[in-house]
């Protein structure tokens, strides 16, 4: 049986993996490797590999436990948006300093949005594949090129413009190194703005991806408004929602099994912009999905560090989902074993207190994947063992509300009786979510009553999310819970669970709250 680690691990897949690998062979590979989330880019042409995917991962999970198997993997989509993809000869070149090259920019969205990045057999050329014609309209004589997030800078030295859609630069290097097909590339004089959409993203609001999607990375948001209409498009005008629950409005609807609901938002931090926006969008989403390798762009290695910490902290302390996406283990898309800085790097992530981590495509599609998911998951539950040790979070006196002061007690009470897990009733989440925040060493089951709900629980931190099939009286909860465990979980007679909840009690249905120690009968 494999090792279960507390942060979670994202595996990444694209639409070109999934033509060149095999819808079976990598929903294999996820249920193998006990992988906890999907990250995809979802387009028109993904739609139907993404809905074969979940379709087949619930297939493989139907017989494994008494959980229902749609509940346990959920899936991360983005928009295809501005975004701009190399593509090399033969796949893999290395190039020196001062050496000149030719590349060949051309408008492909469709190239994009598969991450299809195929060079012509016969071409001698480097090409970019960008999504939109105003990416190559602000490129300039003196533009640097940032190649696989940084590791290779190129500046332009002559341009020739072929037509709207296509144009050549001549670049020298800058900073040498080695270039791979299918890598991102960047340039401050190339827009990776979400806003004005592009039609297809238009089409992708319109579509009902919602529903197929647990929960949407957005990236190149410039204002609270860009979010907003973001926001309106899937959730519809004027949605309700409130500070606990920026995306999911609490009615009837949670209390329903098979009732769709819309996914939770994940504002991507990914440049000096979008961090510096926080303060006025964190508010508005349900979390954050730091990509540390785009950021490190904008800003110098050396801040980044801090930044991730800063992110962090601030996540967990406002119960905000945070992810951390770099490039984890990235010298094992080629080699067996990764580097000590890779490993330091993702032990570093989950002992700062991150729900999850993202493996990017490079190494998820490699040849080397399922090795990923095996020193990936070591490497996690190793860091969380010594992180454990020193678990507290924050003193008494410095409890900021009474949700925190009623998880906190729970957390404290579960440490002192050694409990197995603590379980939590939540409705929306966010009793999950609070709970989660505060990074207790002790397994945290959540009861809900929706399936996509129990989803996107799964994705938080020491979080196993399990559904309640009806609504009942908090005794009744208590009892049905009980019988969750013995039967999903293996609990036994004797063994003891704090459970709580922030929105139900035995003194009244709403706005009340309780935590009690129970025993199994």
């Amino acid at each position: 049986m494999k090792i279960k680690s507390k942060a979670k691990l994202i595996w990444t897949v694209t639409n070109n993996g999934c033509e060149k690998l095999g819808i079976d062979h990598i929903a294999s590979t996820i249920v193998k490797n006990k992988l906890n989330a999907v990250r995809m880019t979802y387009s028109s042409l993904a739609y139907p590999n993404i809905l074969k995917l979940r379709e087949k991962i619930t297939k493989l999970l139907a017989n494994e436990d008494k959980q229902p198997a749609d509940g346990k993997v959920p899936f991360l989509l983005s928009f295809v948006g501005r975004r701009a993809l190399l593509s090399v000869p033969n796949g893999e070149i290395t190039l020196e300093n001062g050496v000149e090259v030719e590349i060949a920019f051309q408008v492909d969205f469709s190239a994009c949005a598969s991450m299809s990045t195929d060079s012509n057999a016969e071409s001698k050329q480097f090409e970019v594949r960008v999504s939109s014609e105003d990416q190559l309209s602000t490129l300039k004589i003196g533009s640097i090129i940032n190649i696989s997030y940084g590791s290779v800078e190129l500046q332009i030295v002559e341009i020739k413009k072929k037509s709207a859609t296509e144009l050549t630069a001549r670049c020298i290097v800058e900073n040498g190194g080695t270039l791979i097909s299918g890598v991102d590339v960047h340039s401050q004089d190339m827009s990776r703005d979400l806003f004005p959409l592009l039609s297809d993203d238009e089409k992708t609001l319109r579509a009902g991806f919602s529903y197929l999607a647990d929960f949407v990375i957005v990236d190149g948001i410039k204002s609270e408004q860009e979010l907003f209409a973001i926001k309106a498009g899937i959730l519809g005008e004027n949605a309700p929602f409130s500070e606990r629950h920026p995306s999911i409005p609490i009615n009837k609807d949670v209390l329903e099994t098979e009732a769709l609901l819309p996914p939770r938002f994940l504002l991507k931090v990914d440049s000096k912009r979008s961090y510096e926006l926080l303060p006025i969008l964190l508010k508005h989403v349900d979390g954050v999905f730091l990509s540390r390798s785009e950021l490190g762009i904008d800003e110098h290695p050396h801040n980044l560090p801090i930044l991730q910490k800063d992110l962090v902290d601030r996540c967990n302390r406002m119960s905000k989902t945070i992810i951390i996406a770099s490039e984890l283990m990235h010298s094992m898309r080629l080699n067996a074993n990764p580097t000590r800085a890779e490993v330091s790097d993702m032990a570093n992530a989950a002992a700062d207190g991150s729900d999850a981590l993202v493996l990017s495509h490079e190494v998820t599609e490699g040849p080397n994947a399922d090795l990923v998911a095996e020193v990936s998951l070591e490497t996690l539950v190793n860091s969380e063992a010594w992180v454990e040790k020193k678990w507290h979070p924050f003193e008494m006196d410095k409890i900021p509300s009474d949700d925190d002061a009623v998880t906190y007690g729970a957390i404290r009470i579960a440490q002192q009786a050694n409990v197995r897990a603590i379980v939590c009733f939540t409705e929306g989440g966010y009793t999950a979510m609070k709970l989660s925040s505060m990074r207790t060493p002790t397994e945290i089951i959540a009861i809900t009553c929706n399936k996509k709900i129990m989803r996107q629980l799964n994705l938080l931190r020491s979080v196993t999310g399990m559904v309640l099939e009806s609504r009942s009286q908090v005794e009744r909860i208590l009892n049905e819970t009980k019988d969750i465990l013995v039967n999903a979980f293996g609990f036994k007679k004797g063994d003891k669970f704090v459970f709580v909840s922030l929105t139900a009690s035995s003194v009244s249905e709403r706005n009340s709250n309780l935590f009690t120690l129970q025993e199994i009968d």
